[in-house]
């Protein structure tokens, strides 16, 4: 069980990387994310739906006073160019709590190792909080490039999990 409330990320950054807490007004940028079928395809989200990019962000929010946990909107510290939703949640898997290093990357950040550096903070975050004793990251089975970006981090495969009624490759990583 994670340590709760999850302190906030907003203000973390790496060697490339800063996080903020994402508003609403980021749906300018996060739509790209929505508008990619590739990048949606193990999502809930139906393609180009605005509604959706607006439901994704404001999920996010409405998770901040509940328990602390959050995506952040994290950007290029040099250029200030959105890369994606990034962050730690508290996750329920299997009837179990636990923390998540999850990622969404844009398309248009793809290959440029920015969900390694930015998950890898996330990870070293925790520990450095001694927010639980491991973290997850919760991967569809198809999921290569996501899995890719877990081993980065640290994590191996520990076992099949479920996750709102959907099976999930569980990741972990002990802190």
């Amino acid at each position: 069980m994670p340590v709760l409330p999850i302190p906030s990320l907003a203000g973390l950054t790496t060697e490339r990387l800063i996080f903020r807490h994402a508003t609403l007004d980021d749906r300018s940028w996060w739509m790209e994310y929505h508008n990619s079928a590739e990048a949606i395809r193990f999502m809930p989200f139906t393609l180009r739906s605005e509604k959706d990019c607006t439901q994704f962000i404001q999920w996010t929010l409405d998770r901040i006073p509940h328990d602390g946990s959050c995506l952040n909107a994290v950007s290029e510290r040099t250029t200030g160019t959105p890369v994606g939703m990034i962050g730690l949640l508290t996750q329920e898997v299997s009837g179990v709590v636990e923390l998540e290093v999850a990622y969404h990357l844009l398309p248009s950040a793809w290959g440029k190792g920015f969900a390694s550096e930015a998950a890898q903070a996330c990870k070293a975050f925790a520990q450095k909080h001694a927010l639980a004793s491991s973290v997850v990251s919760l991967i569809d089975p198809g999921n290569e490039k996501s899995v890719a970006v877990a081993e980065r981090n640290g994590m191996l495969f520990d076992k099949m999990g479920v996750h709102r009624g959907d099976e999930v490759m569980i990741y972990r990583a002990t802190l």
